[in-house]
């Protein structure tokens, strides 16, 4: 093949990625984002949320990637509600100490604001479970389909983001107090890039993963119920079904077994799951319920030794742990041992480490995005397939992705946002 024609192939690879990604960029503070789905944006369950606040007019920051399951109805909500809800107690709690959260009152009000968002996720769970069970506190009331599908119709909304689920990573930044909040409830990830002493870019993971990756997860659910109901978790997913240990939503697993048996059977999440059949084996495993929890890890960090020194804070959802791993990409059943949070450091790196093609297994290209100059691209393009275009024809290969013969070739969707920590 002549090099016009390699030329040729790649930018048809890149137009197709192209067509199956929303990227975004703000100004003044440069914060770059993008979400991807290879079978088209339509079919993207992630949500990604990036808002200035003005608090008693300080400046803040709201970032927050929601990966939804089961369908977009949960994370969609979530990325409308939770922000307002938490800028509401945030108003209110700078109000209730004079008007200013600085370096002056920030020792004795970051536990608040950290205890704030705990309670504001939690709450914000509860409520979806609460409207559920105030609209149907009987569901063995509904006695057939033809009833269920009847209430579903009527209460949809409520329903929906009952049974559907999402993941929650959200960051909140007084930019006058250079101070970072982050707070997640399952598997999406916040991280951290700076430079060390050494001059090399490291990548610091700012939330706790909530999958049974993450041993503690694995041995605090288990420990949770009762002996007899061994194993709670098969093939790291939740009773062989949800993976994240913990998310908003999710009521199958959260409410006694009626409500899987007599009302969310019936709910349709895609088109090879059309309801009824598909949810029937797990209604006799649900026994002790909950057991999926919306317990967030809130944390607390100082931003005044990142401020204007190269770094960038991240958030993304876990098709890019997935596309790091490469299990059911382009390494089938071999697990890569690298760390998401530290391949994302590096592909923001201005520095070019070769360590990171190691990782992927195929060349980068620092400025994947060209003309569109959006970092948060970069990393995505370069997760893709970087300069390996067969890579990047293969991740929107329709064929491929539907092939259930080979081995399990799977792209999720993947969001990511960056911002360089500084005021500009």
């Amino acid at each position: 093949m002549s090099s016009e024609e390699e030329s040729l192939r790649e930018a048809r690879a890149r137009d197709r990625i192209g067509e199956c990604y929303i990227g975004g960029k703000s100004t003044p503070h440069s914060i770059h984002t993008v979400s991807f789905q290879p079978r088209g944006v339509d079919y993207n369950e992630d949500r990604v949320v990036m808002d200035k606040w003005d608090i008693h007019g300080q400046p803040w920051l709201f970032l927050g990637v929601f990966d939804g399951h089961l369908g977009p109805a949960t994370a969609d909500y979530a990325s409308k509600a939770l922000p307002a809800a938490i800028r509401k107690k945030l108003l209110a709690l700078v109000g209730s100490i004079g008007g200013r959260l600085d370096r002056d009152n920030l020792a004795v009000n970051d536990k608040r604001l950290t205890r704030i968002l705990k309670y504001e996720i939690e709450q914000f769970d509860a409520a979806i479970g609460q409207a559920l069970k105030d609209a149907c506190p009987h569901p063995s009331d509904l006695r057939n389909e033809r009833g269920a599908r009847r209430f579903i119709e009527a209460h949809l909304e409520v329903v929906q983001r009952a049974f559907c689920g999402t993941t929650v990573a959200l960051a909140l930044i007084s930019l006058e107090g250079r101070c970072l909040w982050t707070a997640n409830v399952g598997d999406s990830s916040i991280g951290l890039s700076y430079v060390d002493a050494d001059g090399c870019v490291r990548g610091e993971r700012l939330s706790e993963l909530h999958s049974f990756k993450n041993r503690k997860e694995f041995f605090r659910v288990n420990m949770e119920h009762r002996y007899f109901e061994q194993p709670i978790v098969e093939d790291d997913r939740i009773l062989g079904w949800l993976q994240p240990s913990r998310a908003i939503g999710d009521f199958s697993l959260k409410l006694r077994a009626t409500y899987l048996a007599y009302l969310f059977r019936y709910m349709a999440y895609d088109d090879s799951h059309p309801g009824n059949a598909s949810l029937l084996p797990y209604i006799p495993k649900i026994l002790t319920p909950p057991y999926i929890s919306a317990e967030p890890h809130v944390a607390y960090l100082d931003l005044d030794p990142y401020w204007d020194r190269g770094s960038n804070l991240f958030l993304f959802t876990d098709g890019v742990d997935n596309l790091v791993d490469g299990c059911f990409v382009f390494t089938p059943q071999k697990h890569s041992d690298a760390d998401a949070v530290d391949v994302v450091a590096k592909l923001l790196a201005d520095e070019f480490d070769p360590r990171v093609e190691e990782a992927l297994g195929h060349r980068v290209l620092p400025r994947w995005s060209g003309l569109e100059d959006n970092r948060a691209t970069d990393v995505l393009g370069n997760l893709l397939g970087g300069r390996d275009v067969e890579r990047l024809e293969m991740v929107t290969d329709l064929d491929r992705l539907d092939d259930q013969g080979g081995w399990p070739f799977h792209i999720d969707d993947v969001s990511i946002m960056v911002w360089p920590v500084t005021d500009l």
